[in-house]
């Protein structure tokens, strides 16, 4: 699985939590890269001073892109100070920041994108959607507009194997539809 969908498969992931709690998405963001791997092995919430004094070791460059992505906290850089080798640390980085940017650019923009869901998802209201759907299509509608540098078709077919992985067969087709047609709007 390509890094960019792993990505983006976090971004769903704190979407979706962000649209259940109401949580500023930069407090979703921390948490979710701050203790999902601890989870995921079975360790516990706490840090040590171990783990904070090697977190300190990480490569300048990344450190300062963590931060500049507003995602630098210590249990974050103890998860990436596990990792011995450096281009890890570095790939894990980069998946880091752009699961920011797309989750914070996403909410930034969250009223323009459910305007244009609501017009090319016929006969459905934004506010019926099912949460998983509705996270999934607001992601794309986000990388369509405002990230130019993915092609369409790429943005879409992410989207389609989003909702076909988290949710059920014939959301794809939904997904597909409405992302379709806004590119479609985009490109007038």
């Amino acid at each position: 699985m390509g890094r960019r969908r792993k990505s983006r498969e976090s971004a769903i992931q704190c979407l979706y939590q962000w649209e259940i709690t109401g949580t500023a998405p930069e407090l979703i963001l921390q948490g979710y890269w701050g203790t999902h791997d601890r989870i995921r092995n079975g360790e516990g919430y706490n840090l040590i001073d171990a783990d904070v004094e090697k977190a300190g070791e990480i490569p300048e460059d990344l450190r300062v892109r963590l931060e500049n992505a507003g995602v630098c906290t210590n249990s974050i850089l103890v998860g990436i100070s596990r990792l011995e080798r450096a281009d890890g640390q570095a790939v894990l980085v980069d998946r880091i920041v752009f699961t920011a940017s797309l989750v914070l650019g996403t909410v930034a923009h969250v009223e323009q994108i459910d305007a244009m869901i609501s017009e090319h998802a016929r006969h459905w209201r934004v506010d019926r959607l099912g949460l998983v759907e509705k996270s999934i299509l607001r992601l794309g509608g986000y990388e369509l507009v405002y990230e130019e540098e993915t092609p369409s078709a790429v943005v879409i077919d992410e989207a389609v194997e989003l909702a076909k992985r988290f949710s059920d067969p014939d959301a794809g087709s939904f997904v597909n539809g409405v992302l379709d047609g806004m590119s479609k709007h985009l490109r007038t």
